[in-house]
């Protein structure tokens, strides 16, 4: 594979253009990857509203029928539930690890077996997570592609 970065052509917008043969699963994975930064999530913090860029949270979390935005030192407030966030963020790095989360797995730092055949996840920000034993596979699958 061949990269190519042309800096200083007076564009307006940043372009990506991909000259390809064909479209392979690893082409397709950095095509989603590249994607989710051109995506961005509406959060409330009191009645202001925030444009968030997907790649800046860590995770999604539903408490008490609400459901809340965690960027690395902010909390927000999402209108949304947290399966519209999920089928919103399908083709992104996130990923539902239980029944009222969805984690950013390029913010992971490690990963660890827990009690009662569940796992710990360590987020770059220090914060940790539990992996409900019925979405490990599902997560194990994010992160192998």
């Amino acid at each position: 594979m061949k990269l190519t970065i042309y800096e200083g052509m007076n564009e307006i917008e940043d372009e990506i253009v991909i000259n390809c043969g064909m479209v392979d699963k690893r082409l397709k994975h950095l095509i989603e990857y590249i994607r989710q930064y051109t995506f961005s999530l509406q959060g409330y913090q009191g009645s202001e509203l925030f444009h968030l860029s997907v790649e800046t949270l860590f995770y999604i979390e539903s408490v008490d029928g609400k459901t809340f935005l965690y960027s690395t030192s902010q909390i927000y407030e999402s209108k949304d539930s947290l399966t519209t966030l999920e089928g919103k963020l399908y083709n992104t790095s996130f990923v539902r690890i239980s029944k009222s989360c969805l984690v950013n797995t390029a913010c992971i730092k490690s990963v660890k077996p827990y009690a009662n055949h569940r796992m710990e996840a360590a987020l770059k920000n220090g914060e940790r997570l539990i992996i409900s034993r019925n979405y490990i596979d599902t997560l194990k699958e994010k992160l192998l592609r």
